[in-house]
């Protein structure tokens, strides 16, 4: 991570036993399939698949403050409308007004990161929702960190899918919600 506002993710996975692996690449990606081809240059790499990448999405609506949804790439974006409805209890109605149009401070499209800045948290975003995604709760998956210059194209660290949701909870609470599919 490269923000101090980070420290946490790093102090909080230290406490549970939780390895992350940082990883700087030889040249910048914009998005998951990139990311992943790039990962594939490298044997180890191979067998990985699209779901093992993951992406943070952040939907903002007016001046109300930024709702993040963090999945594995899946090819499509799920559903928010539903997701806000079921985990936040919000109208239907409401919710569609929400767009992926904007990006917390510290990051910029294609740097997005489950782990914002800690000051962020309650008053720029109100909410981080991470999709359940069960056969990949334990395994190594690729995140961007966050970041706005160049090199934060070409950084990214590994850890266990379900540790984003065991680190977000512990730091921020009740804001962190995991979304079981119904």
């Amino acid at each position: 991570m490269s923000h101090p506002e980070q420290n946490y993710v790093f102090e909080i996975a230290r406490e549970l036993g939780i390895e992350i692996k940082p990883l700087d690449h030889k040249e910048p990606t914009r998005s998951c399939k990139e990311k992943l081809n790039l990962l594939q240059e490298d044997s180890s790499f191979r067998d990985w698949t699209l779901e093992r990448i993951v992406k943070a999405l952040y939907f903002s609506r007016n001046n109300n403050p930024l709702i993040g949804i963090i999945t594995p790439e899946l090819d499509k974006n799920p559903n928010h409308r539903k997701i806000f409805h079921e985990v936040l209890g919000m109208s239907k109605s409401n919710a569609e007004r929400y767009w992926p149009n904007k990006v917390p401070t510290g990051m910029v499209y294609g740097t997005c990161t489950p782990f914002p800045l800690e000051s962020g948290m309650g008053t720029e975003i109100s909410d981080l929702i991470i999709i359940n995604h069960p056969s990949i709760d334990h395994k190594l998956v690729d995140i961007s960190v966050g970041g706005t210059d160049e090199k934060s194209f070409m950084t990214s660290m590994h850890l266990p899918y379900g540790a984003i949701y065991q680190i977000l909870r512990r730091q921020f609470g009740d804001r962190v919600h995991l979304y079981r599919a119904t």
